[in-house]
């Protein structure tokens, strides 16, 4: 269900979340590459796998409130089963895919939406 579903809504929250399909590379100097297929394969990247997550969710989070902002629809996300981790790039030395998830409001506040303050 939440590799179906765009948003999650879980009893008790003020805030939904955003489930999207990623595929993780690891490269061939260590470094991690991401893509979104489903959205216009949206890409970021780590130096770790760690950091390509943090990096990932980051990325998600960015797109879909940009699109919220601008009134931009997004495609809904590809079940997981259904996303070919080659067809999206082949020269990698690994690779998988996992569901990126984030609270889009949430992430917004802390790293989008810095208050000014005056003087």
């Amino acid at each position: 269900m939440i590799a179906r579903a765009a948003y999650i809504i879980y009893k008790g929250a003020d805030h939904m979340m955003s489930f999207y399909p990623a595929c993780f590379y690891k490269e061939k100097d260590g470094n991690y590459s991401v893509i979104f297929p489903d959205l216009d394969h949206l890409s970021t990247c780590g130096n770790s796998l760690e950091n390509a997550i943090e990096m990932a969710v980051d990325c998600l989070a960015g797109y879909l409130y940009s699109a919220a902002k601008e009134g931009q629809s997004v495609p809904p996300p590809s079940d997981i089963n259904a996303v070919d981790v080659d067809s999206e790039y082949n020269e990698y030395e690994s690779a998988f895919v996992n569901i990126v998830a984030v609270d889009v409001a949430d992430h917004a506040k802390k790293h989008f939406e810095t208050p000014v303050k005056k003087l």
